[in-house]
């Protein structure tokens, strides 16, 4: 009588009650590269949900793996009608076909992968599955092995821009959300016409120059660091305190510059050399400059490059020093002995800051960290990049810092990202569902977000929802980027000079609507960094916080 019951259960159950073991049954075979048993298992599991294109994605690549060659082209072209952009679909479907010797459906759902921009089909040239491709001319061509090394430096760098305008036109997501399609025609034949005449310095330039006219923060070539064309290293750190730039650091060489504030360059102010500068950066917002121009202005060959000097081996600086005198000194360039992105200069380095070091430059080079203020009963999490460490998730950690909360008298959580440019940002649901469901903290007035201009990208995302998912007050500076906004590190190399840099292959939508135009989030409570607050350990964010606790302790 039992089992005839368990059978009216199974018999009458609702779809998805019986399809959910089968979908973890199915899914345990795939991790454990059990393919047979995958095969059978994601074919029952499509009889009852034929909706997903990963179930059928994954059912092609059994498929495929057990030589199944009908079915995986089947299944991988079901695929792609449920996600027209799979790009790893098509490759393999590509795959499938050239296995099979049919060159022509191999090579048309190749390039088809190729223009999605989300698949790098150079692999092909070691995929033992297209051998029978190998000798191809149209395969060739895809893969870039018909590609003629340069015979001068004009034609290198031509070929360079060649390949720039293309990777752009393949893999940005919308490269004409601030150009026009006219603008961007004119800008790229004017410097193909101009490179014969210029210097490496000044296509370097152009090329910077072009990418920051698509306008997002993610598109942009980088600064050279290393190689050929290295561009030269200053032995300073220079930071914008409210709207001025200063030197916060110094190689101990130059100590004597520190805290000085840079009025010009040459003979150009400081806000003609921001201007110029800004061109050649791309960004979302005036914010991420703030970030990202004290790491161009690191570095000689830009201020060659806008006019400011024609030497990128020395540079003179016209500063104003902390007691009110002015001097112009000359600062020789080096190779660069430094990570540029660094939060902070080197412990070697001379710094504007006391000897006593403030919370939130305790350790900035930990991913995620938390410290329980005890005299306050708060809990301060510091979360300075969004991936995972080796040794513990984020989603571990997270669970971890929940249960102390959980089990500790706590006032109020202290979440600080101000210093959190990106990562991944699908690692950020478990600490926006753990925050969530946890009345303790998500409640006004007791959950604080530090946020500033290197707030970015993944943290960008996190910060987007936490204002639409959580009870956070915001505290510190906007964002550095927009709620909306244009991401992801698609990186590329030129094949000539080496050069590197980025293309925004997604639009992420983290606004609360599509036409959510705000510029950044903006603080709930603003509180800038001054050199003096700088200078004297001072965190006028977190002094913020607590000056809010006092209040409303007195309400």
């Amino acid at each position: 009588m039992k089992k005839v019951c368990n059978l009216l259960v199974v018999l009458f159950a609702p779809y998805h009650l019986v399809a959910q073991p089968l979908i973890e049954v199915a899914k345990l075979h795939y991790t454990h590269e059990s393919w047979e048993l995958a095969y059978t298992s994601y074919k029952n599991v499509l009889e009852i949900n034929p909706y997903n294109d990963m179930y059928w994605y994954r059912y092609a690549n059994v498929a495929e793996k057990i030589n199944h060659l009908d079915e995986a082209i089947e299944a991988y072209r079901k695929t792609i009608t449920l996600n027209t952009a799979h790009g790893l679909a098509m490759y393999r479907l590509a795959s499938c076909y050239a296995r099979k010797g049919d060159t022509k459906n191999a090579l048309m759902w190749l390039e088809k992968a190729y223009h999605t921009g989300l698949y790098d089909i150079q692999s092909a040239i070691e995929d033992q599955n297209f051998k029978s491709l190998h000798s191809d001319n149209q395969f060739k061509t895809l893969t870039r092995q018909l590609f003629q090394p340069a015979t001068n430096q004009i034609q290198a760098w031509r070929q360079d821009l060649e390949y720039l305008v293309e990777q752009v036109e393949k893999e940005h997501k919308n490269f004409t959300h601030s150009i026009s399609s006219k603008e961007w025609q004119n800008a790229v034949q004017k410097i193909h016409n101009g490179i014969p005449q210029m210097t490496d310095l000044e296509i370097i330039g152009a090329f910077m120059e072009l990418l920051a006219k698509i306008g997002d923060g993610h598109t942009l070539l980088y600064p050279p660091f290393q190689g050929t064309y290295a561009f030269k290293a200053l032995p300073l750190e220079f930071y914008f305190f409210e709207d001025e730039l200063y030197v916060r650091a110094a190689e101990p060489e130059y100590r004597s510059l520190v805290g000085a504030k840079v009025e010009k360059v040459g003979s150009m102010s400081i806000k003609a050399i921001m201007d110029a500068c800004k061109n050649y950066l791309g960004h979302d917002n005036d914010m991420q400059l703030k970030w990202i121009m004290p790491v161009a202005l690191g570095f000689g060959d830009i201020y060659e490059l806008i006019g400011a000097s024609k030497n990128r081996d020395s540079i003179a600086f016209t500063l104003q020093f902390l007691d009110g005198h002015r001097k112009t000194v000359s600062v020789k360039s080096g190779s660069l002995t430094r990570d540029p992105m660094a939060r902070f200069a080197p412990s070697h380095w001379v710094d504007l800051q006391n000897s006593k070091i403030p919370l939130w430059k305790k350790d900035p080079e930990n991913q995620y960290w938390y410290e329980y203020l005890t005299d306050r009963k708060i809990v301060y999490f510091q979360f300075n990049q969004v991936q995972n460490k080796p040794e513990q998730s984020l989603a571990d950690f997270v669970k971890e810092l929940v249960q102390f909360i959980n089990k500790n008298e706590v006032k109020a959580l202290v979440l600080d990202i101000r210093l959190n440019n990106g990562g991944n940002s699908f690692l950020n649901r478990s600490l926006i569902h753990e925050i969530i469901r946890n009345k303790k903290i998500n409640t006004h007035g007791k959950l604080f977000t530090i946020i500033g201009r290197r707030t970015f990208s993944a943290a960008m995302n996190l910060t987007s929802d936490l204002e639409k998912n959580t009870a956070t007050l915001f505290v510190g500076e906007p964002t550095g980027s927009s709620p909306n906004f244009y991401g992801e590190d698609n990186e590329f190399t030129l094949p000539n000079s080496g050069l590197t840099g980025s293309i925004s292959s997604r639009y992420w939508q983290g606004g609360y609507t599509s036409d959510d135009t705000r510029t950044w989030i903006a603080p709930h409570l603003a509180a800038s960094l001054s050199l003096e607050n700088y200078r004297n350990n001072e965190d006028p964010a977190l002094e913020a916080i607590f000056t809010y606790l006092e209040a409303s302790k007195s309400e």
